[in-house]
């Protein structure tokens, strides 16, 4: 009889001795119950909470990756799922714009012993008061409206008036001949010593226009024009939002803002250009032209003082002023007055730009600057807006800026 061996049963897997493929690890289930802390700690209910980790969660860090609609279909309600999405997701590190974006004071620095040029460097600083600068401004462009030979052409239309109609000649008709053959500045030069009326010839007065069409106008023009490019690279920084925010966003990666984003350029070339204004200033001037501004400015308020006289239209056969200044060739319209103005200030806004602190004083008043000269007709003055490497033919004959 043979001896029968015993048969070994075949292992079964026990369901409470092998772990099931569906339990969390213990690392998983402590990540769970961080899970289940901070949303109780925001004060969601133990089913929300439920169907919160039914989407996925597993992880403090994946609450970061819900949307507002996730957690209203999970039973949050919709303003607390707002206030949820602003507890879970971290705020964009935001750098600092001035970290980030590009500045000289990362590039190799000069070694501070000076500038070797700055030994060559001259100019730049005004030799004259600013009245004597406002008087040749408005002298300039009076002279432009013909406003100095008004006096003559009054004279001469009295004169032609009176014989069409067979009368006699007003005795105004007098007082402005004198005014046209003897000018004596009495009073505006009374002390200086050998100085009287018969040195301010024409001549003399059509040289200091000349000047100042010829190196002040351009000196002006080159200016604006230097302030528009340096509007415009402001401007070109300050526009690329997108770029900006996607700079900022990329920040705590390393991931910098484009040269000039966020930054106003530099504003060592305006003052340059001051310094430029200030020389033409002292060429136009220069020699006597300072005792022939303050007369040509004597001679302005005399023909203004004339011109108010109501009495005169009649006396050129005009019904009322208008028509007299229309005669006469002087008219000008609205716009003429408030060129002036506002040309004036411009140049002395030049003048005093030296002195602004730097930072945002400077910034705020060349930004100013900017816009009281994209109100200037420049095309008033005859040559149009005439940068810098632009023919300026009409304000100081064809010239190279």
């Amino acid at each position: 009889m043979s001896e029968e061996i015993p048969t070994v049963p075949e292992a079964t897997a026990s369901v409470d001795s092998s772990p099931s493929v569906t339990d969390p690890t213990p690392a998983a289930a402590a990540a769970t119950d961080e899970v289940t802390v901070r949303l109780t700690e925001l004060n969601v209910g133990a089913d929300t909470i439920t169907n919160i980790r039914n989407l996925g969660v597993q992880t403090v860090d994946d609450l970061a990756l819900l949307k507002e609609s996730d957690l209203v279909d999970a039973g949050v309600p919709i303003i607390q799922a707002r206030k949820l999405i602003g507890a879970v997701v971290p705020p964009t590190p935001v750098a600092d714009a001035a970290a980030i974006g590009a500045s000289l004071d990362i590039l190799p620095s000069v070694p501070d012993d000076g500038s070797w040029l700055t030994a060559l460097k001259s100019g730049g600083v005004l030799k004259i008061d600013q009245s004597t600068v406002i008087a040749g401004v408005r002298a300039a462009l009076a002279n432009r409206v013909g406003l100095f030979d008004v006096p003559k052409k009054l004279v001469d239309a009295m004169e032609a008036f009176a014989d069409s109609v067979d009368e006699q000649v007003d005795p105004e008709y007098f007082k402005l001949r004198k005014q046209l053959t003897r000018r004596t500045y009495g009073d505006i030069f009374e002390a200086l010593d050998g100085m009287d009326g018969s040195y301010v010839t024409e001549t003399r007065k059509r040289e200091l226009f000349s000047r100042i069409d010829q190196f002040l106008w351009p000196a002006v023009l080159g200016f604006y024009d230097q302030l528009v490019g340096w509007q415009q690279a402001w401007m070109q920084g300050a526009t690329s939002m997108p770029m900006i925010l996607a700079s900022l966003a990329g920040a705590g990666a390393g991931v910098g803002l484009p040269p000039g984003i966020l930054q106003p350029p530099d504003t060592a070339a305006l003052r340059d250009y001051a310094d430029a204004v200030n020389d033409a200033l002292n060429r136009v001037f220069a020699g006597t032209g300072i005792q022939i501004a303050t007369a040509v400015a004597y001679d302005a308020s005399q023909i203004r003082k004339t011109l108010e006289n109501p009495r005169l239209p009649a006396m050129i056969g005009a019904a009322n002023r208008d028509q007299m200044l229309k005669q006469l060739g002087v008219a000008v319209n609205a716009t003429y007055p408030r060129l002036e103005t506002n040309i004036t200030k411009f140049v002395l806004s030049i003048l005093e730009a030296k002195d602004q602190p730097a930072g945002n004083e400077e910034l705020q008043y060349f930004g100013a600057m900017f816009m009281l000269g994209s109100q200037i007709t420049w095309d008033q003055l005859g040559g149009g807006l005439g940068g810098r490497g632009r023919k300026v033919s009409a304000i100081g004959g064809p010239r190279d800026l």
